[in-house]
């Protein structure tokens, strides 16, 4: 039963092994995936990076962007693809295209489609079976860039009413993945509320739960200009339907150079997590001063009169813990006595 369970579901890898640990293998086909993240996070690099990990895995790909043209997404995947830097594509030309073509040999077809902002499933459709006749070859997976800017084709909605709109557009998107039992990885925008949490809730969605009540994968990108100098991202699972990862984060490696998005190393990782423990443990922790002497110490030892030391010193600290406070108390009263 479970092995049925487990071929029906038809699993595919991310390509990255620590998000695969929190999903229980991967994405399984049938189901609607969404990165959420703010203006400029990333949700366009993790669609593409995923495009590159599953044409690499021999899977058949289809990336609709209603956003970037295919030249400039053309150009972000040979960068990914060659780990050559972007700003070398152009210049070196001819041995991207070797690459890409040696690539080519051993990787599935990765197809790059730009639509205008405010199409809807119906030009979605048409256009992938149109796509499969030419190649006859069948989608595996999916990707739109984004979401957000798509229209529903069953109701005529205003675009103001953000709630309404997103819950007929996502209903639609997974009703398409369910009958062409793919892959499908799309994105979503963050609302203001979010610019200054570094955790991510149901709320702070734009549009509001429509598009969470309908997803099974809900995963918010969070990162900084200092991760991002620092070659870091982080991911958190806001939703799963069929894992147990919500609540849970994983980082990632980011190269600035070639935009490519890479797992990190169990070691590297709790490295990279200690780092950020330490410096917040760093910026709470409070110096004392000692005055009396020629010579200042961020470290004191208080003076014992128990142990025949002298008081001849005056201590001045700022303290929050009530040992420490208790203790000088004591030394205060015995020197009265």
């Amino acid at each position: 039963r479970l092995e049925a369970l487990k071929d029906n579901n038809g699993q595919i890898s991310t390509g990255w092994q620590n998000l695969d640990k929190k999903l229980f293998g991967g994405f399984n086909r049938g189901e609607l995936n969404i990165f959420a993240g703010g203006s400029g996070a990333g949700k366009s690099l993790f669609l593409q990076n995923l495009a590159v990990n599953w044409a690499q895995a021999g899977l058949n790909v289809c990336y609709i962007s209603f956003e970037l043209s295919e030249q400039l997404t053309a150009m972000r995947l040979d960068a990914m693809m060659t780990n050559i830097p972007t700003r070398k594509v152009f210049p070196e030309i001819d041995n991207v295209e070797m690459k890409v073509k040696m690539l080519k040999k051993k990787s599935g077809n990765l197809q790059i489609k730009y639509l205008p902002s405010g199409s809807n499933v119906l030009d979605v459709r048409t256009y992938l079976k149109e796509l499969e006749l030419k190649n006859k070859k069948k989608i595996d997976c999916i990707l739109i860039d984004y979401l957000d800017l798509m229209m529903p084709k069953s109701k005529r909605i205003s675009p103001a009413d953000l709630f309404i709109k997103d819950k007929y557009v996502s209903e639609e998107l997974r009703n398409l993945v369910v009958e062409k039992q793919c892959v499908l990885a799309t994105a979503s925008q963050l609302n203001r509320a979010s610019v200054e949490e570094i955790e991510f809730d149901h709320s702070h969605i734009s549009g509001g739960l429509s598009k969470i009540q309908t997803a099974d994968n809900v995963i918010g990108i969070f990162t900084s200009r200092a991760m991002k100098e620092r070659g870091r991202y982080q991911i958190q699972f806001m939703k799963t339907r069929s894992s147990s990862g919500v609540g849970q984060k994983v980082d990632l490696e980011f190269d600035v150079d070639s935009l490519r998005i890479r797992s990190l190393d169990e070691d590297d990782s709790q490295s990279y997590n200690q780092q950020g423990k330490n410096k917040i443990y760093d910026s709470l922790k409070q110096t004392s001063k000692v005055t009396g002497g020629e010579t200042t110490d961020a470290r004191p030892e208080v003076p014992d009169p128990r142990k025949g030391d002298a008081l001849g010193v005056k201590v001045k600290a700022t303290v929050e813990g009530g040992k420490l406070r208790q203790l000088l108390n004591e030394l205060h009263s015995d020197e009265e006595q």
